[in-house]
């Protein structure tokens, strides 16, 4: 695969029916780039974190199109860059966010989210 998008590929694989998470994870494993930077993972939990802190966007990941992968990429990766980690680290605090979030709802109280 290309490293960057061109004028003759777009860096998205032709596969009907396939769905964003899948194939987001399959350009993430073959360290594949988009418009916004390096492909990354996406969850649903993580991205109904970004809804709550503020993120104007679609909130379904079954809903998302190529144009706000990009964006999303380029959210996650921007991230990263000022605070000096990895894309993945700030997409895993997003979903540990997420867990804290509904442990408070559900017992009125914060716990931080544990490894195991």
């Amino acid at each position: 695969m290309p490293d960057h998008p061109n004028s003759t590929w777009s860096g998205w694989p032709d596969a009907p029916g396939v769905g964003m998470s899948l194939m987001a994870t399959f350009l993430w494993a073959v360290k594949a780039s988009v418009y916004g930077g390096p492909a990354q993972l996406i969850d649903q939990y993580g991205v109904s974190t970004l809804i709550h802190e503020g993120w104007l966007e679609d909130p379904s990941v079954t809903g998302f199109t190529r144009r706000r992968y990009d964006r999303y990429v380029k959210l996650i990766t921007a991230w990263a860059t000022d605070i000096g980690t990895s894309p993945e680290l700030v997409e895993m605090w997003l979903v540990q966010r997420w867990s804290a979030r509904l442990n408070e709802a559900r017992h009125g109280r914060y716990t931080a989210p544990t490894l195991f």
